[in-house]
């Protein structure tokens, strides 16, 4: 058998778990064009994929680095631990609470998975069910920090101050995401 020959017999075994996590995402299709749309794009394919730790690692990353962001936006006293910036980004009224706490969830385990540690999760079911878990939090992050809604063909972005101006005035600097299986 060939590598031709193993990739399709791969794709054939993993294709409909990886069409059932596909299924299961929820996620922004715009979000503004940052240094870190990209990276937080890629936690969907991850999941998707079955990388399960490079998706929460890099969720966690992802949402240490927007409430930076955040903070720096709004000039509120950046903390090194997260939970704390988020509920003093939630303090300061910037975010809702329930954003707050999606935030806060990702961090239970970040030292885990920053640091590796010994005692890190490596059951698959339950690792797959924390990744998912993150990509709803940073869902419902984005759904209120990058609110847009469309109508007629057209996106309003709601909070334009979070999206970097365009090369024409009245335009933002956009990331699109779509699903690739």
């Amino acid at each position: 058998m060939d590598d031709e020959d193993r990739m399709r017999e791969r794709l054939v075994k993993v294709g409909p778990q990886v069409a059932a996590r596909a299924k299961l995402v929820k996620f922004q299709h715009f979000i503004p064009g940052h240094w870190f749309s990209a990276a937080a794009s890629e936690c969907v394919q991850m999941f998707i994929h079955g990388h399960f730790y490079g998706c929460i690692s890099v969720a966690q990353a992802y949402v240490e680095a927007l409430g930076k962001y955040l903070s720096g936006v709004h000039q509120v006293r950046v903390s090194n631990d997260p939970p704390i910036l988020w509920g003093r980004l939630s303090k300061e009224g910037i975010v809702s609470k329930d954003v707050a706490a999606s935030a806060k969830s990702l961090f239970t385990d970040r030292n885990d998975f920053h640091h590796l540690n010994k005692d890190l999760e490596r059951d698959h079911s339950k690792l797959e069910q924390r990744a998912l878990h993150c990509l709803d939090a940073i869902y419902d992050i984005e759904c209120e920090i990058f609110a847009y809604s469309v109508s007629e063909g057209v996106v309003t972005i709601h909070k334009p101050q979070y999206w970097p101006e365009g090369r024409e005035k009245g335009t933002a600097q956009v990331f699109i995401r779509n699903i690739r299986v």
